[in-house]
């Protein structure tokens, strides 16, 4: 036969493409973490929980049971079980076959085809599956062996059985078996394990949950049960002011419900031509087409602390996260670049943006590790959380954006900022920010462990109007009275105090007033007055000889029983039982007026000495320098002196003085301040904002320029125009209204006032120029006297727009 009769033979009759054997152990090279995996095999049991509930026979007391190996050894194993419904044999034929799925894909996380078998090769090379229902007298069971499949060259396995003693038994069995030597030894340490359970926790805890969305079900992996990770937030009635006055939520709810689209169900595409039950117009499915629900719900909120990479936004699908932590959204993309938005006001790049968004009817990717960007149903999702343009307000206006109503825009103009703009009383709470983030994201891992103290967020409130107080009344958090006769009001974080923040004026030192005893009961004497210092009081713990202390610090009058007489702190076992020391200090004594001693070195110092009792022996004698060194490298991170955010932090300060100015002046005087300005200033300004990209129209005529021009014309500015900037303007220190009677003596203290700022914002322009090296170089005097500068400049009000 000729080889053009061969090919004329071939032509006419059929290819047979059924893949070759080697193909599914092939899939295995495909790299995906061990925990989804994992995930991809308890999605099949979700799944089926899913159809049982969506049918109204939902299985009570769902479970899924997950056994991970316990040793690096040989015939070890990895198994999951769930007491879902089971499957019937022909089911169970098709649902493990490549590429094939038993489940529809809109209501499902996907159950077994590619998935089942791209996790089971990454993990093994011998799986095993039993199904039995309710009712049946057997389990039926296949075992797919990669090696023996590559060897017969065809996919036939056999179908197993075995007996049931419970008829009214029902569920399904996965075990992988022979697991590859290097997923055996990473699934069989302790500390991949954990990390495993975290994942877990965090990828189904929508459905972790006893209102779980959309079922509920336990999972345990090694016989321990997998708690839903809950996100550390502020709680949902901490409203903080917003654009326009509004007030906003530090958790903002989302339930956008979307108008129905036409889908394929077989090629899983948007349709605009077609008919309910019809053909499909893109693959000619028969009877594929179908009207498909939309809609985006869950909400958004503010976490408790800040983290560099514990932050963003999770996508969930149909009750499991597909993405979690996802900071996409955070960025603007005008089609050719990306640009982003949040965190960018934070020196250290931390955020606390999270959230929660379902999009049930978003595409997947295969490994179920990311949404499909290229699904037009993606950006939908996009312009609905944040809007159409830019986050950032004078980047949306600059590129013609009207005004932004998203949710996300809404947190991000409330929330963006993590130190506050003015040192104005209230500052801390407006933003709902906690000073020492150190200690916030420590008790956020009191949270995380289920600590019941923790779970609201009172401790972190506390902290809040700690540092308010001490805006307030500066160091030491009041008067030693806890008198409340500043005249502020206490009412809520809409620019005036917010509740809580005085102490009652009933109450000694900031302590309740003991009740009246009974008639007869003999007299005591009264409690000393003392005020609990929450930033203050904590755990401590020296890591290297691993001693912990629990304190309550207290600020005490001179004449504490419990302070030695003249000293200016002293340290007592305040509770037996909890082990708890009372730490109490005197914050009039003549020792804290230094720049070099505070409360908080006072406290370490107490410390370090008790460290050096507790492991001092004969054979070893501490390095009292070491431990006061570590114990300050732990708890005095707000006070060192961080060369690398140093310029930063001037530079946001700046910038805060140049939106004051801005927002003091009135909108039909604002063209002049750009029109005041000389030639060679006005040409600087204007390569500024050439660099910035940003269109000098606008910015020139409504004074935004200010914000982006060298910081020399900014301090230009506060020379011209004082009018702008003290008297309650900017900041607080008279300057119009001084008045001598002599215009002299009047003038000469107004120059002095002015000179005085001049000369600060002299130190913040200095400091925003330096780079970390430059810093070091420096003589630390210098760098000091920069630093307190800029806790001089900071503003004393807050803008109005």
């Amino acid at each position: 036969m000729t080889s053009s009769q061969e090919n004329a033979e071939q032509a006419a009759g059929e290819f047979n493409l059924e893949p070759d054997p080697r193909v599914l152990p092939m899939l295995g090279e495909i790299n995906i973490d061990q925990w989804r995996c994992v995930a991809e095999l308890i999605d099949n049991a979700v799944d089926g929980f899913l159809k049982e509930s969506r049918a109204g026979t939902a299985v009570v007391h769902a479970q899924v049971d997950v056994h991970l190996p316990q040793a690096d050894v040989d015939g070890a194993t990895l198994r999951i079980i769930d007491n879902g419904s089971g499957m019937a044999p022909d089911v169970l034929e098709r649902a493990v076959r490549a590429g094939w799925s038993g489940n529809n894909p809109i209501d499902s996380l996907g159950l077994f085809g590619m998935g089942f078998n791209i996790a089971t090769a990454r993990l093994g090379s011998v799986t095993e599956v039993w199904t039995t229902r309710k009712g049946e007298m057997e389990w039926h069971g296949l075992r797919i062996d990669f090696d023996a499949l590559r060897r017969q060259r065809h996919f036939r396995t056999p179908h197993l059985k075995r007996p049931k003693a419970d008829p009214d038994q029902h569920g399904t069995e996965i075990t992988l078996k022979q697991l590859k030597p290097e997923q055996r030894r990473w699934l069989a340490k302790n500390a991949n394990q954990t990390a495993m359970r975290k994942r877990l926790a965090q990828a189904y805890s929508s459905m972790l949950r006893t209102d779980g969305i959309p079922i509920s079900f336990s999972l345990y992996v090694n016989h321990k049960r997998i708690e839903a990770r809950q996100h550390c937030l502020w709680n949902q009635d901490r409203v903080v002011p917003g654009p326009g006055g509004t007030g906003i939520h530090a958790v903002m709810p989302l339930n956008n419900l979307l108008a129905d689209r036409l889908y394929c169900t077989n090629c899983m595409s948007w349709l605009v031509e077609a008919s309910v039950g019809g053909s499909c117009p893109n693959c000619e499915a028969a009877g594929s087409v179908v009207k498909r629900a939309r809609k985006v719900t869950g909400w958004l909120g503010i976490q408790r602390y800040l983290d560099q990479s514990d932050f963003g936004i999770d996508f969930i699908r149909n009750g499991r996260k597909i993405e979690i932590g996802n900071k996409d959204l955070f960025s603007w993309h005008d089609g050719e670049n990306e640009e982003r938005e949040y965190p960018i006001d934070d020196q250290r790049n931390r955020g606390r943006i999270v959230g929660e968004i379902h999009i049930d009817h978003c595409r997947v990717s295969y490994a179920k590790d990311r949404f499909d960007r290229a699904d037009p149903t993606w950006d939908e999702m996009v312009r609905l959380v944040r809007g159409e343009g830019p986050l950032r307000p004078e980047k949306a206006k600059d590129l013609g954006y009207g005004p932004n109503d998203s949710p996300l825009f809404m947190l991000f103009k409330a929330f963006r900022r993590t130190s506050p703009q003015s040192k104005a009383a209230g500052a801390y709470a407006r933003i709902l920010i906690v000073k020492d983030n150190a200690r916030a994201s420590e008790m956020a891992n009191a949270f995380h462990d289920g600590n019941p103290e923790y779970q609201d967020d009172t401790k972190w409130w506390e902290l809040v109007e700690a540092a308010d107080r001490d805006l307030l009344y500066g160091q030491g958090g009041g008067p030693a009275s806890g008198g409340a006769d500043s005249g502020a009001s206490s009412s809520g974080p809409g620019g005036q105090l917010p509740p809580g923040l005085l102490d009652d004026p009933s109450a000694a030192g900031g302590v309740q007033a003991p009740n009246p005893e009974p008639a007869g009961t003999p007299s005591k004497p009264p409690p000393p007055p003392r005020r609990e210092v929450p930033l203050l009081s904590r755990r401590y713990h020296h890591s290297s000889s691993g001693l912990k202390w629990n304190v309550l610090a207290f600020e005490v009058g001179s004449s504490d029983p419990e302070l030695p007489t003249g000293s200016p702190w002293g340290m007592v076992l305040g509770d037996v039982p909890t082990k708890t020391y009372h730490f109490l200090f005197d914050p009039g004594h003549p020792v804290f007026r230094s720049i070099t001693m505070t409360a908080r070195d006072a406290l370490l110092t107490q410390l370090a000495f008790m460290t050096i009792d507790q492991t001092r022996s004969s054979a070893h004698s501490p390095d009292v320098a070491q431990i006061l060194s570590e114990l300050r490298e732990e708890y005095s991170e707000e006070t060192a002196l961080d060369f690398k955010t140093l310029p930063g932090d001037a530079s946001a300060i700046l910038v805060d003085v140049a939106r004051g100015i801005v927002s003091a002046c009135p909108e039909n005087e604002r063209a002049s301040l750009f029109n005041s300005l000389n030639l060679q200033e006005q040409t600087a300004v204007m390569r500024a904002l050439a660099a910035k990209k940003i269109k000098p129209a606008e910015a020139t005529v409504d004074g935004a320029f200010l914000a982006s021009a060298p910081f020399e014309i900014v301090r230009s500015i506060v020379e011209q125009r004082p009018d702008l900037c003290f008297d309650g303007r900017l900041w607080d220190a008279a300057y119009a209204a001084l008045d001598y009677v002599d215009p002299e003596i009047t003038d000469e203290a107004r120059v002095s006032v002015l000179t005085r700022y001049l000369g600060l914002m002299s130190d913040a322009i200095w400091l925003s120029k330096q780079d970390s090296g430059d810093l070091a170089d420096s003589p630390r005097d210098e760098v000091i006297r920069a630093v307190m500068s800029l806790g001089l400049l900071k503003p004393d009000t807050e803008p109005t727009s």
